[in-house]
C-alpha cells in the first residue's frame, strides 16, 4: 500500500506536463497553412490572374472584330426637284441603317503581335513571382518552425538536467543532515537546481515568442495557447502553469526528410531570375511595337446593312459595303523612335539587375553548401563532446560522493554536459536552416 501511495505521489509531481492534452504541431501542417494564408502569396496570385486577363484581352486584337452598327437620322428639309407638275424628293426626313460590320487589320508591321507577346511575357513574369512568393513563404515558415523545434528541444534537455540537479540536491541534503557534507555543498546543489529551473523557464518564454512568430505566418494557432508552453516529453515538475503541451516533429526526423536537399545544385532558372526574363522580354516586345508604329497601317472593313432610304430613293434596301483604310504617320517628332530606344535601354538595365541578383543568389547557395559541409564535421565532434561530457559528469559526481572532489567541480561538469547537448541541438537546427535555403534556391 505504501508503494502505491508513493507511486501516486510521484505521479502528482511529474504529471504537471500531462495536465493539458498533448497538441500536435507538424511542419507539414504549418507549411500548408502558411501557403493558404500568406498575404504575399495571395497578392502574387491575384497579380498573375490580372496579367492573364490582360494578355487574353490584348491577344483578341489579333483576330477580326465583328460589330453590330445601327444608326437613325432625321432631317428637317429634304432636297426636292420640280419636273413639270411633279415634285421629286431626294431622300426622306427619316432614315436608318443597321447591320453587322467586320473589321480586320491587314498590315501593321507586327505591332499587334508585339503587344500580344509583351502581355504574355508579363503574365509569365507574374507567374514566376507567384512561384517565388510560395517559395519565400515556405522558407519563412520552415525557419520559424525550426526555431520552435530548437526551443522545445532546449526545454526537454533542461528538464532532464533539472531532474539530475534535483536528485543531486536531495543526495547532498541527506548527506548534510547525516554530517557527511558541508552547508556549502548543500547551497551549491540548491544553486545548481535553481539555475537550471530558471534556464528552463527562460526557454519556455523563448518558445512562446517563437510560437507567436510562427502563428503570424500560418494565420492560425492550431488551438495552441502559446503563453507558457511545454514540450510533451517533459516529465519533471516545472514552475508555473502550463498553457499548452506541444508535440512537434523531432529535429532528427526533419533532418532525415530534408537530407536529399544537400545534393541539389543552384537553379539558374529559379523563379526570382525567371521573373526578370519575362520583364526583359516585355521591354523588347514593347520596343518592337513602338518601332512598328512608324509603318503604314492597313485596315479592312466590310458589312451588310438594312437601310432606308436608298440614297435619294425612298425604299428599304439590303446592301453590302466594304472598304480599305491606310494610315501612315508623316510626322510625329521621333516620339515612337525614342520610345523604342527607351524600352531597349530598360531591357538592358533589367538584364544587369538580373545578373547581379543571380550572382548574389548563387553566392548564397554556395555559402549554404559550405556551411553544411562544416556543420557535418561540427555535429560529429559535438556529439562526441556531449558523450564525453556526460561520462565526465557522471564520474565527477561519483568522485564527489567518494569525497575526492568538491561539489563545485560537479556543478562545472554538469554545466559542461548540458551545454554540449544544447550545442548538438543548435547545430542540428542550423543544418535544417541551411537545407531549407538549398531547397529554396536549388533544383
Amino acid at each position: 500500500m505504501k508503494k502505491i501511495l508513493g507511486f501516486l505521489c510521484v505521479l502528482g509531481l511529474t504529471g504537471a506536463a500531462w495536465a493539458a492534452p498533448v497538441q500536435p504541431l507538424s511542419l507539414a501542417a504549418c507549411e500548408e497553412a502558411a501557403l493558404a494564408f500568406s498575404p504575399a502569396v495571395k497578392a502574387a496570385q491575384a497579380q498573375a490572374q490580372a496579367a492573364r486577363a490582360s494578355y487574353e484581352s490584348v491577344r483578341g486584337n489579333l483576330y477580326p472584330a465583328l460589330y453590330l452598327d445601327a444608326a437613325g437620322s432625321w432631317t428637317s428639309e429634304v432636297p426636292q426637284m420640280q419636273v413639270g407638275p411633279q415634285t421629286f424628293e431626294f431622300g426622306s426626313e427619316w432614315g436608318y441603317s443597321a447591320g453587322p460590320t467586320l473589321e480586320y487589320v491587314l498590315f501593321d508591321k507586327g505591332a499587334r503581335s508585339a503587344a500580344s507577346r509583351r502581355a504574355l511575357s508579363l503574365y509569365e513574369s507574374k507567374l514566376m513571382e507567384y512561384a517565388l512568393a510560395r517559395k519565400q513563404a515556405l522558407l519563412q515558415v520552415r525557419q520559424a518552425y525550426f526555431a520552435v523545434q530548437r526551443d522545445l528541444e532546449n526545454i526537454y534537455l533542461l528538464s532532464e538536467q533539472l531532474k539530475v540537479s534535483r536528485k543531486q540536491r536531495a543526495d547532498v541534503h541527506a548527506a548534510y543532515k547525516a554530517g557527511a557534507k558541508s552547508r556549502r555543498d548543500e547551497l551549491l546543489a540548491e544553486k545548481q537546481a535553481l539555475r537550471t529551473a530558471l534556464d528552463a523557464s527562460t526557454a519556455r518564454t523563448e518558445l512562446a515568442r517563437d510560437l507567436r512568430d510562427l502563428f503570424k505566418l500560418t494565420g492560425t494557432d492550431f488551438g495552441i495557447n502559446p503563453q507558457y508552453p511545454l514540450d510533451w516529453r517533459v516529465r519533471e515538475k516545472m514552475e508555473g502553469e502550463t498553457s499548452a503541451v506541444i508535440r512537434a516533429d523531432a529535429p532528427a526526423q526533419t533532418a532525415k526528410q530534408f537530407a536529399p536537399f544537400q545534393t541539389l545544385t543552384f537553379d539558374a532558372a529559379t523563379p526570382r531570375l525567371a521573373a526578370y526574363d519575362g520583364v526583359i522580354q516585355s521591354y523588347e516586345y514593347a520596343a518592337r511595337g513602338y518601332a512598328a508604329a512608324v509603318w503604314p497601317r492597313l485596315s479592312l472593313s466590310a458589312g451588310a446593312y438594312a437601310q432606308y432610304p436608298n440614297g435619294p430613293i425612298q425604299e428599304d434596301v439590303f446592301l453590302g459595303k466594304a472598304g480599305l483604310s491606310l494610315r501612315l504617320p508623316l510626322f510625329e517628332g521621333g516620339k515612337n523612335k525614342q520610345q523604342a530606344q527607351a524600352q531597349r535601354l530598360a531591357a538592358q538595365a533589367t538584364s544587369v539587375q538580373k545578373e547581379e541578383t543571380a550572382q548574389a543568389l548563387e553566392a548564397l547557395f554556395a555559402s549554404a553548401q559550405d556551411s553544411l559541409g562544416a556543420l557535418d564535421i561540427e555535429m560529429r565532434l559535438a556529439a562526441q563532446l556531449a558523450d564525453k561530457a556526460a561520462q565526465a559528469a557522471s564520474l565527477t559526481y561519483q568522485a564527489y560522493q567518494a569525497g575526492a572532489v568538491t561539489f563545485l567541480e560537479v556543478d562545472d561538469a554538469n554545466l559542461s554536459a548540458l551545454q554540449s547537448r544544447l550545442m548538438v541541438s543548435e547545430l542540428l537546427i542550423r543544418r535544417l536552416n541551411g537545407l531549407a535555403v538549398l531547397d529554396s534556391l536549388g533544383k
